[in-house]
Formats: C-alpha cells, sequence, structure tokens
C-alpha cells in the first residue's frame, strides 16, 4: 500500500503516552497478570463444577447443557493456563505464542467457545436445557474471565495468522484506552538503548520483549559487505510499540490516518528485552499493578428457567405465594392467585397445586 502523505499523515503517541504504552505492555504481559487471569479461570472451572453437581444430585446428569464432557474440557484448558503460568515463572515467554509452547492459546480454546456461545443464545440462535442449574453463576464467571483476559491477550499473545501486522495500534481507540488506564503518578522514561537491535519486517525477532517501529534504511548488500555503521539516535518514530516474541517473524505495523488504516513494512527497534524472572524473582513494580477488567457491573446473564425447590399445596389451602400455579395431575390446567387466596379443586377433585417457576 502506498505511504501517507503529508494530507494524510499517521497518528503518533505523545512522549507521555509512549511512557504509559511502555508501561502497560510490561504489565499485560507480566506473570502477575497471567496469575489473575488463572484464578478467573478457576472460579470459572469452579462454577462449572458447582453446576454439574447440583444437576447430579437432581439425576439431570445427562439433560444439564453443562454435563461432565463440558466440565472436562473446560478443566483441560485450565490446566493449560496453569502451565503457562508456571513456565512463565521461570522466564519461559513461548507460553505466549500460538503454535509449538503456546499454553496460553491452549487455554483460550474453552473460553472462546463459550463466548460464541453466550452471544447466540443472547441472539436467540441456541439455547439452554432447563435442567442447567446455575446458570446466572457460571454466566457471570465466564463473562468476568472473558473481561478480564481480554484486557491482557489480546495485544500479548502471538496471533494464530503470523502475517498479521502488530498487535497494537495507535490511534483512536488507544487514546481513549490510555486514559481509563492506571497509571503510577511518575513514570520511568521509555529506554533508549546504547547498542541498538534492529529487526525489519519478516525477519526473525531475537528476543522477546518491547519493540518500537522506527524510521531507518533498510541496509543494502554494500553496507553490509562493508560493515557500515547500525542507524544512530535520535530515532523517528512511525508507529505503536508492540510486544514482540523471539523466534517470530517482525510483523508489519498498522498506521492510522485520519481517514484510513495503512499496513506497512517497518524496522523495529529494541527497546526493552524481557528477561523477567529468569532468575526466580518478581520485579517489586508488580505489587503495584492495577487493571481495569471485569467491570464492577457485569451485564446480565442470559435468562433461561433453572429448576429450583418445587413449591406446592393441595386444593383448599391459601396459597402461600402469589403466582401461576399448575395442576399436578394436568399441567397444561393453571390458574393465577394472589397470595392467600385459596387452591380451588380441577375437575371437582383434590389436587395437588405447583406454583410455576417464572
Amino acid at each position: 500500500m502506498s505511504q501517507p502523505g503529508p494530507e494524510n499523515s499517521a497518528k503518533l503517541p505523545s512522549d507521555l503516552e509512549r511512557q504509559q504504552i511502555f508501561y502497560w505492555l510490561q504489565r499485560i504481559s507480566s506473570v502477575t497478570a497471567w496469575l489473575r487471569l488463572f484464578e478467573f479461570y478457576k472460579a470459572w472451572a469452579t462454577a462449572t463444577e458447582n453446576s454439574l453437581r447440583e444437576a447430579d444430585e437432581h439425576g439431570w446428569g445427562q439433560e444439564t447443557s453443562l454435563p461432565q464432557s463440558e466440565y472436562a474440557l473446560i478443566l483441560k484448558c485450565l490446566a493449560h493456563c496453569e502451565e503457562g503460568v508456571n513456565r512463565l515463572k521461570k522466564g519461559d515467554k513461548r507460553v505466549f505464542k500460538f503454535y509449538a509452547n503456546g499454553e496460553f492459546a491452549m487455554a483460550r480454546r474453552m473460553l472462546s467457545h463459550w463466548t460464541q456461545m453466550l452471544e447466540r443464545i443472547e441472539l436467540g440462535e441456541n439455547g439452554i436445557k432447563e435442567n442447567t442449574p446455575l446458570w446466572a453463576e457460571f454466566c457471570e464467571a465466564l463473562i468476568s474471565l472473558g473481561q478480564a483476559w481480554g484486557e491482557c491477550a489480546v495485544h500479548i499473545l502471538e496471533p494464530r495468522y503470523l502475517g498479521e501486522p502488530g498487535l497494537t495500534l495507535y490511534g483512536s481507540w488507544l487514546q481513549a484506552e490510555l486514559k481509563t488506564m492506571p497509571f503510577p503518578k511518575e513514570l520511568k522514561p521509555v529506554p533508549d538503548p546504547i547498542d541498538n537491535i534492529f529487526v525489519r519486517t519478516n525477519d526473525y525477532t531475537p528476543c522477546s520483549g518491547v519493540w518500537e517501529p522506527v524510521e531507518a534504511p533498510k541496509p543494502s548488500l554494500l553496507s553490509l559487505i562493508t560493515r557500515v555503521p547500525k542507524p544512530q539516535p535520535p530515532f523517528k518514530v512511525v508507529g505503536a510499540m508492540n510486544y514482540l516474541h523471539g523466534g517470530s517473524r517482525a510483523p508489519r505495523i498498522t498506521v492510522e490516518t485520519a481517514s484510513d488504516n495503512i499496513d506497512l513494512d517497518t524496522t523495529w527497534r529494541l527497546l526493552w528485552r524481557d528477561d523477567r524472572y529468569t532468575d526466580g524473582t518478581i520485579p517489586e513494580e508488580e505489587a503495584h499493578y492495577r487493571f481495569n477488567k471485569p467491570d464492577a457491573v457485569l451485564p446480565p446473564a442470559p435468562l433461561i428457567w433453572v429448576p429450583k425447590e418445587t413449591i406446592w399445596a393441595e386444593s383448599g389451602i391459601a396459597a402461600p405465594f402469589a403466582g401461576k400455579w399448575l395442576a399436578e395431575t394436568d399441567l397444561s390446567a393453571s390458574v393465577m392467585l394472589q397470595k392467600g387466596e385459596k387452591l380451588p379443586l380441577h375437575q371437582g377433585s383434590e389436587v395437588r397445586w405447583v406454583l410455576a417457576d417464572d
């Protein structure tokens, strides 16, 4: 694609925003962030287990929408998440990759599946079986995990298709997001390495860390032979910093202009090599990390009928609750009663009436 001209120039972060983006990428790639995600994942698995246990207690094990098979798959993905965290604690950043060693990509599978299912349920394309206890609790745990996961994973986990441009784009969206994120009162300056390491689009990235796209001439064959010195600072920044993965090909960048998004080849400059945790310690600053997600007020779970404790009373008894009552022997027969009104006969006979669960 064509380069952006002066009349359609790329949006670039300010000095303060560069500091914020650098701090943010360190935070969402930290072991503290992913330990937190693991806790949300465990809470979702627990909610699934509780639903299944209650279904089994009522003899609905084969009728629930959360059967043993679904629980087993969620546990399998939880195990991948735990393995990813354990390896990250030892400094292994390969857990962020998609293919081999990509523990978090494996953990994401059931989360993605059920997030899509929830969307289909809300649209009415799919339904939930009546005999699915604690559905609201399951949804709440899933939504919390999904929000927390999205806050970190979207900009850190390697994409499935490796030809995609860098995950972090500076533009209107990121500008607005930075204003909502928690930051320390004083941010450290963005590193300005003396010994510069560069990698161009489609070349293999030598290490994981925070890289920034800069304007630098592509080395010619002659310059490689004559060992012309590397480009020297100051470097013109041409896009947003990204967390890139060691051993993977460096991506293109996407730049946002006033009227378009443009994908470009670029030169990436290493600002910070991610060698955290290799010595078995967690940096002190991680104790102060704060996150935005999940939202304090979660969206409501889809409404479905979930069987609860059965409430019944016989003909002639004052109704203990207002509502719709069904004849136990003929569920097509119903009456609407206020609390205290007597339950009637049905076809001239005394019957038991069951309160419908609305």
